[in-house]
């Protein structure tokens, strides 16, 4: 992975003739990904870019960083980073990361930032469109960072992320049905990848995310929500609050975050905040299904103290089914957890 980082008085970028993203003093960043890149290598240079002294001190040298100057940054998606000119005049980028896999790491990139320096600090562009970017580059002053350096042996290790300020939007308008729908498709093929058939994806996001099915389970006491993080969207999750269950048990129907906030210890949180909702609507307990392959998310399941109660096996027709474990976990009123024996 690969930032280039330009010192900037002022930066934008317009999509279209309409200013998308646009910064005052601070960083006009260049993301690159490359194939084999990890997240880790994005936390890493998040990091960096938001501890690097390159900004003037009273005395005029490079000495203060984005933490001690105020500044902000506009991230950009930049493919041709990893441009190969070694053979003939036309460039290769066969080193570049799939679209898909870049996405995901410039999108945890820009979320880093978000995290390490407020959501009002980072503008970004939009990932692969056709972008005008100007810029007024203060020095001049370009300083490029590589996460092949960062993982060196003698580099820092992989830096500690403040836990995403979160925020459950509820999804009660056609814009917001929309945008459920965009982080459902976005979300769910790289969540259940090697784990479901492929064509069972897009029929389950029929069943499930439709503007219908979300208006009828919310009017039925199961609202959905986007999930933000630090002012982004994130995520979406639906969870009962009528306590239909027998003795109060309520259900958590779907929680899925993007694959740029995997790893940062959002899930955990997000957990965290649905049941204390559920308890303090009076739920005294919480359940789930998760698919049986899917050892990501029983991990996470586990970790927040939920217990492995049994199987189910579902016919939900269309030549799938969904076979599921089912998870629980008991609830005080205050919403604090219960050690689970």
């Amino acid at each position: 992975m690969k930032v280039l980082l330009q010192r900037v008085s002022s930066a934008k970028v317009e999509i279209g003739g309409e200013t998308v993203g646009a910064v005052g003093p601070g960083f006009m960043a260049l993301v690159g990904c490359r194939t084999g890149d990890a997240p880790e290598d994005a936390d890493r240079l998040a990091a960096k870019t938001a501890a690097l002294r390159v900004f003037e001190d009273a005395e005029g040298r490079m000495n203060r960083s984005l933490g001690d100057t105020g500044g902000a940054v506009l991230a950009i998606s930049q493919f041709t980073l990893y441009a190969d000119t070694r053979k003939g005049n036309r460039p290769s980028f066969v080193e570049a990361g799939s679209g898909d896999a870049a996405r995901v790491l410039y999108d945890r990139f820009c979320a880093d930032l978000r995290s390490l320096l407020g959501p009002a600090r980072v503008a970004t562009g939009r990932f692969g469109a056709d972008m005008r970017v100007s810029l007024v580059n203060e020095g001049p002053c370009t300083v490029e960072l590589r996460s092949e350096v960062a993982r060196e042996p003698s580099a820092s290790p992989r830096p500690r992320l403040p836990l995403p300020t979160l925020e459950l939007v509820p999804v009660n308008s056609p814009e917001r049905e929309s945008r459920a729908l965009e982080i459902a498709r976005e979300a769910w093929p790289p969540t259940y990848a090697g784990i479901i058939p492929e064509a069972q994806v897009p029929y389950m996001i029929g069943r499930m995310y439709s503007p219908e099915t979300i208006r009828s389970d919310t009017a039925a006491g199961s609202p959905f929500f986007l999930v933000r993080a630090d002012g982004a969207d994130a995520g979406v999750c639906s969870f009962d609050l009528s306590k239909r269950g027998e003795g109060g048990s309520a259900e958590l129907h779907k929680l899925y975050t993007l694959p740029a906030w995997w790893g940062r210890g959002m899930g955990g949180a997000l957990l965290g905040e649905i049941c204390r909702r559920l308890a303090a609507a009076g739920a005294r307990s919480v359940w789930l299904r998760v698919n049986k392959r899917n050892e990501r998310a029983q991990k996470a399941y586990r970790a927040a103290r939920f217990r492995r109660e049994r199987g189910l096996c579902e016919d939900i027709g269309g030549g799938f089914v969904m076979d599921d474990w089912v998870y629980s976990k008991t609830l005080f009123p205050e919403g604090r957890d219960v050690p689970q024996t």
